[in-house]
């Protein structure tokens, strides 16, 4: 298949995105996040969350060490922030997906990594800024129910 094929396809998918609504792109976005949730686990969180005492409090502010990521805690125990400070996601990066409605597979990938990390604890994850509007980086808000 020729390169235009693509960059058609993947206009079509970003038009398309615009049309669903939160939920349909939660279900659309769940497979493809639970798939990079386990990169993401297996090569930036897990070593780092282990190395934190499996505390959140301790394990938020570290995140600033790592490459494109800041992490803080906004309430002791229950309320966190994560920025990305650029997008990472190939299908915005490398083939133009603009859509808002692609950070659902953020969303997504945040609650298999967290859940992961302590499957005892219920999370809720909102986002408070977003590249793809216009921000200057993504910054999501969770919470531990």
């Amino acid at each position: 298949m020729d390169k235009g094929f693509f960059e058609n396809w993947f206009t079509c998918l970003n038009d398309g995105l615009e049309k669903m609504s939160g939920e349909e792109c939660s279900r659309l976005f769940s497979e493809c996040a639970n798939f990079c949730s386990h990169d993401a686990l297996k090569y930036l969180y897990l070593s780092l969350f282990n190395e934190c005492g499996k505390n959140f409090d301790k394990f938020f502010p570290r995140l600033s060490e790592k490459k494109d990521l800041d992490g803080k805690v906004i309430e002791p125990g229950k309320v966190y922030e994560l920025t990305f400070t650029k997008c990472g996601c190939p299908l915005h990066s490398q083939m133009n997906v603009d859509s808002e409605r692609l950070c659902e597979c953020s969303t997504q990938s945040m609650i298999c990594v967290f859940e992961s990390l302590a499957p005892e604890k219920e999370f809720k994850i909102e986002r408070i800024e977003s590249i793809l509007v216009g921000g200057e980086k993504c910054i999501h808000r969770i919470t531990i129910e």
